[in-house]
């Protein structure tokens, strides 16, 4: 099966199925995509994401974010979710500090937000598990602009509740700096949409090496958000059945749709 497919202008777009459970099953692949911004698809790939048979889109935007780059229409059997929380942007794009900050700098404040990631998308990781267990289901596509923070905190989530080890949940996660040059995509962003949006232009007036610690999945970074999990919460598990709603029974109900003997 292909991890990668083959799209002409995608951003981080990929299958995270196929990895194996502690249970000795495996994750389906064909089921589960995770994506960046998906506006700047070309018609053959918006035809080849079609062809996947997508039933359900989890968008992790902001509103902001979503009207600058709204996502393509991939026909009436498609479902699009999007949860308005309130929640704020990153503090990371915030002019002062993109002209400050250097690489220790600007890692603390990842490891920072990924701290937080737990409390702040709670409502979006809970309307994702929501989607899978009551309707449209899978084949699903989750994603954010990037593809890597809160696409990379979420998938997590999911693959932990299927039963993946942290170990290979990690290595989904770090799979970002293989599959996409988030860097490049900065670059390329314009009124097209090709690339990152917009509103991450102050990364661009970050010293290189800050740049480089704010675009790279970084297993500090993940590991950061499991820790906080740990500490608030005792496990992940807990965490999903007292914040997110995603109890035993739930749990297996996922097991039996996602995963393959």
């Amino acid at each position: 099966m292909i991890r990668i497919p083959v799209l002409e202008r995608a951003c981080n777009f990929r299958d995270f199925g196929g990895y194996a459970t502690l249970d000795g099953r495996q994750v389906r692949w064909g089921r589960l995509y995770r994506s960046g911004v998906m506006t700047q698809l070309s018609g053959p790939d918006r035809q080849a994401v079609a062809a996947l048979g997508v039933r359900t889109v989890c968008d992790l935007r902001r509103l902001d974010e979503r009207s600058r780059q709204p996502n393509p229409d991939f026909g009436p059997g498609v479902v699009q979710l999007h949860w308005d929380d309130g929640r704020a942007g990153s503090p990371l794009q915030g002019p002062s500090f993109s002209r400050s900050a250097d690489r220790p700098t600007a890692k603390s404040a990842m490891i920072s937000m990924y701290v937080e990631m737990p409390a702040r998308l709670a409502t979006r990781v809970a309307g994702m598990f929501a989607a899978l267990l009551n309707g449209p289901g899978t084949p699903m596509i989750l994603h954010c602009t990037a593809g890597k923070d809160r696409t990379g905190f979420s998938a997590a989530m999911l693959l932990t509740a299927l039963g993946v080890p942290r170990e290979v949940v990690i290595e989904d996660y770090l799979l970002t700096n293989v599959a996409v040059d988030l860097r490049a995509r900065l670059r390329e962003a314009d009124s097209t949409g090709f690339g990152i949006a917009p509103s991450a232009e102050p990364i661009l007036a970050m010293a290189a090496d800050a740049q480089q610690a704010v675009l790279a999945a970084d297993a500090d970074y993940i590991g950061a958000s499991f820790a906080s999990i740990e500490a608030e919460r005792g496990s992940v598990m807990n965490y999903l059945r007292e914040v997110v709603g995603v109890d035993a029974a739930a749990r297996k109900q996922l097991a039996r749709s996602i995963l393959e003997d």
